[in-house]
């Protein structure tokens, strides 16, 4: 359960649905636990592609 609490948390932040004192803090955590950056770095590319397969077909004429 915690790891998917954590994953939703990177996946806000990924999504940039965070509020500023939340990302600051994530963004400390990440420095403090530089391991995770690889994951972080995965999560918003999902991201960003699930973000281009919802735009409309003529958004990208």
């Amino acid at each position: 359960m915690k790891e998917q609490l954590e994953s939703n948390v990177i996946t806000k932040y990924a999504a940039g649905l965070m509020e500023n004192d939340e990302r600051t803090q994530l963004e400390m955590w990440l420095q403090e636990n530089p391991q995770f950056s690889t994951t972080v770095a995965i999560i918003q590319q999902q991201v960003q592609a699930m973000s281009l397969d919802v735009l409309p077909a003529n958004a990208l004429k």
